[in-house]
């Protein structure tokens, strides 16, 4: 998940006949992401990594390897969506290392993913 106050205002309340105004900042911050995993069973946030940048495969990567599998016990079964860097081959190799599995939901259903909820 990411952040910055990068706004595009599409709509806004005025008088008929009227445009509308919206303040919006000159400038744009720096964005921030978070990535984390949620452990269903304890009802818990795992693995919580805070950085300036957007999220690719490099970093989901390093994130995956470094934070949370070694947080994970062996046949722990890791559930994500299908956003492109959940995808790459090095991805299953380092949960192959750590003898977790991944199971990706279908397309478009977020109601199904359990870190949707948090």
């Amino acid at each position: 998940m990411g952040c910055d106050n990068k706004l595009s205002i599409l709509r806004g309340w005025s008088l008929i006949g009227e445009p509308s105004y919206g303040e919006v900042l000159a400038y744009q911050t720096q964005r921030r992401s978070i990535v984390a995993g949620y452990n269903y069973a304890d009802k818990k946030i795992i693995a919580l990594l805070e950085y300036s940048g957007y999220t690719n495969t490099e970093i989901f990567n390093q994130w995956f390897e470094e934070h949370l599998c070694p947080s994970l016990k062996p046949k722990t079964t890791i559930v994500m969506d299908n956003a492109s860097f959940h995808k790459s081959s090095k991805l299953i190799k380092i949960a192959n290392k750590f003898d977790v599995q991944i199971l990706y939901l279908p397309p478009y259903s977020p109601d199904l993913n359990p870190i949707e909820k948090v």
